[in-house]
């Protein structure tokens, strides 16, 4: 395989070439031919040299300018095997340090993907660990003037112990050269000897220096590692601002002038670095709920092991193994009772706080709260797979993602930058075009860098998100994908699963005028479907055991079939009656239409051929169910109620239940078809379901909303879970996510407005750059107060 010219790469899909001083190259992309291009016109490159052994390729090489090469590794293969890593990241100050971080570990060998969420300075990295060690991201992040270390590790304390003494000293500093700055204008030394009187500037340049130079010393080298990379950010507009307003007043100081702004570059530093602190309390409060959930999970099982109690790490447990939970601690995995009766707590699962009983055959989630007696509980699920342990990784993913919105909000963030330091440039020329002085021009030039920061517009559509999630996990509301809170104020049409969604999802047979009621049983107690269970358990309430069954025959959305001794036994709709050549008898068929007319499940049975009747079972609707509907109604959304159930007994349901429209007899495999017809009409479908068989439909639906009582496929599907509690949290999420996108748009509003304002009072004069500083403190804290507003509701 051809390699890069430039900097050794694979030549894959985006390679390209071009002749230089007569001589073909190939390039892995267009950024490495442009640079070879810039490198040629400059002299420093002649024909046919090898660009890879010269000076300036090292040089482009320690500036970061040019991956490093590849030489002798084959291009990633598709399927190789990839790994997730979450990191916290600290040092960041604007979404342009995420963005710089993002296009520097993408450029790394073996990475898939890098995104960063500046917002809870969280850092998401797929990459392929064969080909790059994890050893080398915390590097190469460090090698940008960051620090990144594993998510869920001991918070940044020497972090904050830094940025807080930087702060005293910074305002420590302002407030004494402010005193002594009041006294000079007050003419004050104006008695006093001329070489007194021309030491006070001196004096005041050196109180200033340790805020110039320690104190914003973060400000500084970021800008500066930012200039490195060829990118302007944040840092770079108030690094200049500040840097200018002392090397202005360190030249008054030596030529003898009046004028002394020292004050004006403490100022800035002291409110920058007191905006950054208050983002970082922010940030840190608003991912609380993350903290939480790490810490309530386990660290250790306690088994018995020949009679003996012992504790393990979670890590150890496997499914089938057996542990025991004693009152007041958590259980370590999820699993189902064997022996021993208590009360739990799952409120960190479902957001209730009330006690749940649990007895032999009972399952038991990890994290759950053991608040009575000892639990002997066999593990189903290990700790790795645990629900909270996915409700963790799913958090930690929806926090790491980005919207579309934010995503064109950091777009615009990046082209800010450059345009305010033009308008810097242009007020600075215009002030001493007009004549108005340099002390003047460089004020205002100085305001306006300081003023246009855009860091109440880089938080603006993060901080609201991350707050979102957060206050949704703590009433059992599970958002994996922070972008559907978008999505959900565009739904028109919500499509409502009937069984085990809508209804209990609890069967009980209501009629019967079934014969061979044992054959039937022998066969459904295969099946893991609820009309199955209710058949088996009406089967032994009249001392009817079931057999062995052999030669199962699933049918997804009919029914089942396989043989009980000698015998082909049947048992499902009137499709599979028609399969199997026993349609139902008129007498049959009529009792059937009867039950269904009052809203219960047919289920029909055939042995060797011949049809033995029915069975008809009856499921209530959920008790908030009714609600649900009427709330969405309320809303404008118009319902639909979809069921694999007869025409009839799904119609009967949705009379109920109040929706506006219903289709039976839909085949789990038509379910998601159902879903794209409404699609093809324009609306906007979210789809509600719990089961395997609504997986497909969740996945094509624009918002897919799963039940966290249902099947783990149903869950992994959609991007919102209910874990626990009523469907009236349907609604919940609604009115979460438009307060969510309402109080986005506030924000944005609010940063554009503090910009656009600003600059305009800075160019004119009306703020100086002190104030300006303030105003900009202030930008943010308006966006902060106002997105920790979601995390109260």
């Amino acid at each position: 395989m051809a390699v890069c010219d430039l900097c050794g790469s694979p030549a894959g899909p985006g390679a390209c070439s071009r002749t230089f001083l007569d001589a073909p190259r190939t390039f892995c992309c267009n950024g490495c031919m442009n640079v070879y291009a810039i490198l040629v016109e400059s002299g420093a490159v002649a024909a046919g040299e090898d660009l890879r052994s010269s000076e300036v390729f090292l040089q482009s090489l320690k500036l970061g300018l040019i991956a490093a090469p590849d030489e002798g590794r084959p291009a990633i293969p598709e399927g190789a095997e990839t790994r997730e890593e979450l990191y916290q990241i600290s040092g960041m100050w604007c979404t342009s340090c995420g963005w710089l971080v993002e296009h520097a570990l993408a450029r790394e060998y073996g990475v898939v993907s890098a995104d960063v969420l500046f917002t809870s300075d969280l850092l998401k990295i797929r990459y392929c660990p064969q080909y790059l060690p994890p050893g080398v991201i915390p590097d190469r992040v460090a090698s940008l003037g960051y620090r990144a270390q594993p998510f869920g590790a001991e918070g940044d304390r020497k972090g904050w112990q830094d940025m807080l003494l930087r702060l005293g000293i910074a305002f420590g500093m302002w407030m004494n050269v402010m005193l002594f700055s009041l006294v000079v204008y007050a003419s004050f030394f104006e008695g006093i000897a001329e070489g007194a009187r021309r030491a006070v500037p001196f004096i005041l340049m050196g109180l200033a220096l340790p805020a110039v130079t320690y104190s914003a010393w973060p400000i500084h080298r970021l800008a500066w590692f930012g200039l490195k990379q060829g990118r302007l950010r944040l840092e770079a507009l108030i690094s200049t601002g500040v840097l200018a307003a002392f090397a202005y007043s360190a030249a008054q100081a030596f030529l003898g002038g009046r004028h002394y702004y020292f004050d004006t570059a403490c100022a800035i530093v002291t409110l920058m670095l007191t905006g950054k602190a208050l983002e970082r309390s922010a940030k840190e409060r608003s991912a609380r709920a993350i903290a939480m959930l790490h810490r309530l999970l386990p660290r250790k099982a306690r088994i018995r092991v020949e009679g003996e109690e012992r504790f393990v790490a979670i890590e150890a447990l496997a499914p089938g193994m057996v542990f025991l939970v004693k009152p007041g601690e958590r259980i370590p995995a999820d699993g189902l009772v064997v022996a021993g009766a208590s009360s739990v707590d799952e409120s960190v699962i479902t957001g209730e706080s009330e006690l749940r009983s649990r007895v032999p055959g009972d399952p038991v989630v990890c994290g759950s709260l053991n608040a009575a007696g000892v639990l002997e509980v066999r593990v189903t699920h290990a700790s790795a797979d645990s629900s909270l342990a996915q409700i963790v990784k799913s958090v930690e993913g929806a926090l790491a993602n980005r919207s579309s919105l934010e995503r064109a909000v950091d777009r615009v963030s990046r082209l800010f930058i450059p345009v305010v330091l033009a308008i810097a440039l242009g007020t600075l020329a215009g002030c001493l075009a007009l004549r108005l002085g340099p002390t003047v021009a460089m004020l205002r030039a100085i305001a306006v860098l300081v003023i246009a920061c855009p860091c109440a517009l880089g938080i603006a559509t993060p901080l609201a998100t991350t707050a979102a999630v957060g206050a949704a996990s703590r009433k059992g509301i599970l958002i994996r994908d922070v972008g559907v809170l978008e999505t959900f104020r565009r739904v028109d049409a919500v499509v409502l699963d009937k069984t085990g969604t809508m209804t209990e999802g609890v069967f009980k047979v209501r009629g019967a005028a079934l014969e061979r009621l044992d054959l039937a049983a022998a066969l459904e107690a295969y099946s893991e479907h609820p009309l199955g269970h209710a058949l088996v358990a009406h089967a032994r309430e009249r001392g009817i055991a079931p057999g062995d069954a052999a030669d199962l025959e699933i049918h997804p959305g009919l029914g089942l079939a396989g043989r009980v001794g000698p015998h082909r036994v049947a048992v499902g709709n009137r499709r599979l009656m028609e399969r199997e050549g026993a349609e139902p008898t008129p007498e049959t068929t009529a009792l059937a239409s009867a039950w269904q007319a009052e809203g219960f499940t047919v289920v029909f049975g055939a042995v060797d051929g011949a049809p033995t009747g029915a069975l008809a079972f009856g499921d209530a609707p959920r008790r908030d169910a009714a609600d649900l509907v009427a709330a969405l109604r309320a809303r404008g959304v118009r319902t639909l109620l979809l069921s694999g159930d007869a025409r009839s007994t799904t119609a009967h349901m949705g009379r109920r239940l109040g929706v506006d429209e219903c289709l039976g007899e839909v085949p789990p495999a038509e379910k998601a078809e159902a879903v794209r017809r409404l699609q093809a009409r324009g609306a906007v479908v979210a789809m509600v379901g719990d089961g395997v068989n609504d997986a497909p439909a969740l996945a094509a639906a624009d918002l897919g909303i799963a039940l966290g009582s249902g099947a783990d496929l149903a869950m992994h599907a959609a991007p919102i879970v209910l874990l626990g509690g009523g469907l009236l949290r349907i609604d919940g999420t609604f009115r979460l996510a438009e307060r969510t996108v309402t109080i986005i748009r506030q924000n944005l509003f609010w940063a554009f407005f503090y910009n656009a304002v600003g600059i305009s009072l800075a160019i004119t004069g009306v703020l100086n750059p002190i104030l300006a500083a303030g105003a900009m403190v202030l930008s943010s804290l308006s966006v902060i107060g106002n997105s920790l507003r979601l995390g109260r509701g």
